[in-house]
């Protein structure tokens, strides 16, 4: 079933993009959905969004402290220590955030959800006297939108539904959202993807090789981290586009490019700190590798 859903998706996919109707109705009338399943995928999709996103705020966040270090000639000491202490602590800062914001959403909506619901238990006729009006508003006649709201209204759930989503904006709450997890899989992400940037200082200040003096390895250790940025953002960037619909080629520039323009401000302001701003003593015994 998990497989026919996929395909189910790629096909009504596939048929939006061509504009092809006969395939469209094909797809619908030979791969019908299972709610449980879709559920499970959009549940899925939620952690997906989360690792892109975490990833990606990792990665530039990191990779900016780098630059801004880089451009003002530091010792590349501070980009270890400034760039592991903020891709720790942001990661723990993204991770709760995500977490606290997510719990925060999900507790407001259960508040007016309840209170929805007294409401509509309490005085049924004037919830869909509102809800008829709220159709009204969207361009449907008075006699439809009564038809419609009496009707949903046999169902207390389905109208509880509605009123949520018209008069609040609510989606139905899902309940295989869990914000604990999704804190958790958003800190990895963020510690993972914000590592890369640092893994060649790491190396060479690790690895003894004597053919690279000081000036060399910094250097190179940069132009490596460069490197290996800009291909993780263009990675990130590409599978990014399953979720908004753009080519993944482009998804990847896109993301690249707006990457590289954080970057290398963080560079442009680093050198002219360092230039127009610190004393000599003072940039002289930063700078002293």
């Amino acid at each position: 079933m998990a497989d026919r859903t996929v395909n189910r998706q790629k096909q009504a996919q596939e048929s939006y993009k061509l504009k092809d109707v006969e395939m469209s109705k094909t797809t619908h009338d030979t791969c019908p959905c299972d709610a449980a399943e879709e559920k499970h995928k959009i549940a899925h999709g939620q952690f997906v969004k989360s690792i892109i996103y975490g990833g990606l705020d990792g990665i530039v966040s990191t990779f900016v402290i780098i630059c801004s270090i880089e451009g003002a000639d530091f010792n590349p000491v501070y980009a270890l220590v400034l760039g592991f202490s903020n891709l720790i602590g942001d990661a723990i800062s993204m991770g709760m955030g995500d977490y606290l914001s997510a719990t925060a959403d999900i507790e407001h909506q259960k508040t007016e959800y309840k209170r929805e619901k007294w409401e509509f238990e309490v005085n049924p006729e004037g919830e869909i006297e509102e809800m008829i009006e709220l159709l009204e508003e969207r361009g449907v006649s008075h006699d439809d939108a009564e038809v419609i709201m009496r009707t949903t209204a046999k169902y207390p759930d389905i109208f509880m539904d509605q009123m949520m989503y018209y008069e609040l904006g609510f989606m139905p709450l899902d309940e295989n959202e869990k914000p604990a997890k999704q804190g958790v899989v958003t800190f990895f992400a963020f510690c993972l993807f914000g590592l890369v940037p640092l893994l060649s200082y790491v190396l060479f200040g690790l690895l003894p090789w004597e053919t690279y003096d000081t000036i060399n390895r910094v250097n190179l250790s940069f132009a490596i981290s460069c490197i290996a940025t800009a291909i993780t953002l263009f990675i990130l960037g590409a599978v990014k586009a399953n979720f908004s619909g753009e080519k993944w080629a482009v998804s990847g520039v896109k993301v690249t490019v707006m990457g590289a323009l954080a970057c290398a401000a963080s560079y442009l302001i680093g050198f002219l700190i360092a230039r127009y701003m610190l004393k000599d003593d003072a940039q002289t015994e930063l700078c002293n590798v």
